[in-house]
């Protein structure tokens, strides 16, 4: 690979991506430009001028490589595959942001339904969000429900078919389209009005709701009428509380950055019909090397990759970098023009300095729970050092567990705690190649000569590129003599010891082939080594479970005539399990895409033969 100078000789003046990796060959930090060989040169010119986060940075870059693109857009689409792909060590990284909670509604569906959901599918179903707490999204659809009484279940409703209502709609949160007790153009006015509600076009509610009741009152059903009547009084008063920011009927989104030596913050305020509807904080992990520019515009990608509505405006801080591309990215997006807009005054910069004064108490909040989190974790460690007699504090941990069905998925974890919190960025799987059968010493032994080869063949592999300063396994002194073995074949010198339990099933003891250690006398030490052995045997058991739900999967729906790789795709779609489609009656199979009647009759006498 080219040196650093020389690849800064042969700069392109085009639009890229730049990729920094360290000595070990580790992507660091990815980049776009608009020119790459002015902005990837900045880095390595004017060192009195850098920022403490730039410079640690470039002091550990030691490759650098990049990619020509058409077009500045091309550049922020690649940059933000390549940061969510390889999470480098410097990006400003939205953690985990697919795994915020969504509300879903199934508009393509003939009886809509509400769900949670925390993943995003191309589905034609309306989703809102994103929301931070769950318990935010459970009040949201609770109150949601209430005004317009939309089902939860997922039942196939047939209109022909009717069904006893069950006890959400006796409790007023559900209107029963299984009992045929609303029509379905009721139903589908009531999924309009929900779908207007969470868009936040309170007005355009109340005024179809108005009309509705207006409707019924003419036609003098006066009970009907009563209840639109208490929908549009309840949505007043929920109105009546949001604050007014704008008599315009403003649709837009405030986003604010706030940044320490180390991290960043985000906060995101949604305006919907001029009125301030909710708030949204994100911490940004991590060194943050990108300045405030280039930041915003990492966050507002993986923002609406998350977050489906995108507003027609988006009132920011500081003017973003590639301001242009990130314009077409969310127009193209939203199906719209989208504008970006850095207010200078007025009351748009009332609502910045608002977001900003909510991302620094986000960070601040962070940072002391972080902290707080650190001391006890790391005091549970030295308390653990001293009982076990460790020379060395045990900074690094590994945990091993074996999980078996019989002789079938005989696989075994390693769960990898830094400074006593959960690395779960190391942790790793195993599948027994060489144990066959049923065999916990065997399959330990396995697995710890499988890692450690890996870590004595300079595997690039970062979980196995160190070796730990105290290894767990679950179980008792066998367990903790056989993995000794391994390590003394290798030549490798950690101590090894076991987490044994008692008649429930709970660590109470650590023991190590010779000696014993009763846990009970302190609760942080209990807690601490019984959430080790938690995450292993969670992790390992979570294996098990996924490759014994394949075989099974796999076996009965592969022997039925007339079921290709597309349709069993589409059955498992549909009904989640082979048990609940054995459960399904043959019209619910029919409904199934790629099906029909004919197929499904067959389907149906297959699944009941075997």
């Amino acid at each position: 690979m080219a040196s650093i100078k020389e690849t800064l000789k042969n700069l392109s003046e085009s639009p890229g991506v730049y990729i920094m990796r360290d000595a070990e060959g580790t992507i660091i930090y990815v980049g776009k430009a608009k020119i790459l060989k002015n902005r990837v040169k900045s880095y390595f010119q004017n060192r009195d001028d850098r920022d403490s986060k730039t410079s640690v940075l470039v002091s550990n870059v030691d490759s650098l490589e990049y990619i020509v693109t058409n077009t500045e857009e091309e550049a922020l689409i690649l940059e933000n595959t390549l940061i969510k792909r390889h999470k480098p060590k410097y990006n400003i990284l939205l953690k985990d942001d697919k795994t915020y909670p969504h509300i879903k509604i199934t508009v393509q569906d003939e009886f809509p339904r509400i769900e949670v959901t925390r993943r995003i599918e191309k589905d034609g179903a309306k989703y809102f969000g994103t929301f931070v707490r769950m318990s935010v999204v459970k009040d949201s659809i609770e109150v949601l429900r209430r005004l317009f009484p939309i089902r939860t279940c997922k039942k196939i409703i047939n209109p022909d078919k009717k069904e006893r209502p069950c006890l959400y709609y006796h409790i007023g949160l559900c209107s029963a389209p299984c009992s045929g007790y609303i029509s379905k153009e009721e139903y589908a006015e009531l999924v309009k009005n929900a779908v207007a509600f969470l868009d936040g076009k309170h007005e355009d509610v109340i005024s179809m709701l108005e009309a509705e009741m207006k409707r019924l009152s003419d036609e003098l059903k006066f009970e009907k009428a009563a209840v639109i009547r208490d929908r549009i009084n309840s949505i007043k008063d929920l109105y009546k509380k949001q604050s007014v920011y704008s008599t315009k009927m403003d649709e837009r989104d405030v986003i604010a950055l706030y940044a320490d030596d180390w991290d960043y913050s985000a906060s995101v305020l949604v305006v919907r019909d001029g009125r301030l509807i909710g708030k949204r904080a994100f911490v940004l992990e991590g060194m943050g090397a990108a300045p405030p520019g280039e930041a915003i515009v990492s966050f507002i990608l993986q923002y609406y990759e998350a977050n489906p509505e995108i507003p027609k405006e988006i009132t920011l801080q500081i003017e973003p970098e590639s301001k242009d591309a990130l314009v077409k990215l969310l127009s193209k997006k939203r199906g719209s023009k989208v504008n970006l807009v850095v207010p200078k005054r007025g009351a748009r910069t009332e609502l910045i300095n608002m977001a900003v004064q909510n991302a620094k108490e986000e960070l601040e909040l962070y940072q002391q729970s972080v902290l707080a989190q650190q001391a006890k974790s790391l005091e549970a460690v030295k308390k653990l050092q001293g009982i076990l007699g460790l020379e060395k504090m045990p900074r690094r941990i590994e945990a091993y567990d074996v999980s078996n069905t019989g002789s079938t998925e005989i696989v075994a974890s390693m769960v990898v705690f830094r400074d006593g919190r959960a690395d779960s960025q190391s942790y790793r799987r195993f599948k027994m190649k060489v144990i066959t059968e049923q065999n916990d010493y065997g399959s330990m032994q396995e697995t710890l000569i499988r890692r450690f080869n890996r870590y004595l063949s300079g595997s690039e592999d970062k979980a196995f590129g160190e070796l730990p300063d105290l290894i767990l396994v679950d179980g008792g002194a066998q367990h903790v003599n056989a993995a000794k073995e391994v390590l003394a074949d290798l030549g490798i010198n950690v101590p090894v010891w076991g987490m044994a339990k008692d008649d429930r099933h709970r660590s109470h003891r650590l023991v190590n082939g010779t000696t014993g250690i009763e846990l009970g006398r302190d609760n942080d030490i209990l807690r601490f080594v019984a959430s080790i052995q938690n995450e292993a045997h969670r992790y390992a058991l979570k294996y098990n479970k996924n490759l014994r739900k394949k075989r099974m999967e796999k076996s009965v729906l592969d022997e039925l005539e007339g079921v290709g790789p597309a349709r069993k795709k589409e059955l498992i779609k549909a009904f989640g399990s082979v048990s609940k489609l054995k459960e399904a009656n043959v019209e619910d199979i029919a409904k199934v895409k790629g099906i029909g009647i004919k197929l499904a009759e067959k389907i149906k006498v297959q699944l009941e033969n075997l």
